[in-house]
């Protein structure tokens, strides 16, 4: 394991975050960065263990804010990085089955919209109309984003580590950080 005695920027953590960071900062022109994982291989941790999910539905405007933000760049990632992410949009569809989850539901919707984002607040009778096959007796409402859908994490992970490697960015797995120092606010030592 070859780590640098320097760095201007040090990233703990080579999943999905830590990945994107380094190719974000590594683009715009930072210099000496290195990106430190502990396990043998870049992605396994919280981002191995993930579905793939990717969406803009969510209840808080940050969220979806990250999203209006992260899944264009989901959308341009094979031209932009070169790594096929199996971005499957098949959109997903949330479906409540009281009151308190329907007056959620147009809140979020509402909220959603207001940012820009395309999410569809359906009835019951649109949510048994758009999956005949399932019973919904219960449904009282949805809401149905067609953007929403999945990529492959391990393609977008390791298609920013090697598109950040292409940039100079060291990217170092096998690498645990057992402490930080820090002296005057500065850190000192990794």
């Amino acid at each position: 394991m070859n780590i640098p005695n320097t760095a201007d920027i040090v990233i703990i953590g080579g999943g999905v975050m830590g990945a994107s960071a380094a190719y974000h900062l590594a683009q715009r022109g930072m210099k000496n960065i290195v990106l430190l994982e502990k396990e043998n291989f870049f992605g396994t941790g919280a981002t191995g263990r993930c579905a793939g999910g990717v969406r803009y539905q969510f209840s808080t405007d940050i969220n979806v804010k990250l999203s209006i933000e992260s899944l264009p760049m989901i959308e341009r990632f094979k031209e932009e990085i070169g790594q096929d992410v199996s971005y499957r949009q098949c959109g997903y569809l949330l479906v409540a089955s009281n009151e308190k989850e329907v007056a959620m539901f147009k809140h979020n919707v509402e909220m959603q919209n207001k940012l820009g984002v395309k999410t569809q607040l359906l009835s019951g009778d649109e949510v048994r109309a758009r999956l005949p096959l399932m019973k919904f007796d219960d449904a009282l409402a949805g809401t149905f984003n067609q953007k929403d859908g999945t990529v492959d994490p391990n393609s977008v992970v390791m298609g920013y580590v090697t598109a950040a490697q292409k940039m100079g960015v060291k990217a170092i797995s096998g690498a645990e950080v057992t402490g930080i120092t820090v002296s005057g606010g500065n850190v000192e030592e990794v």
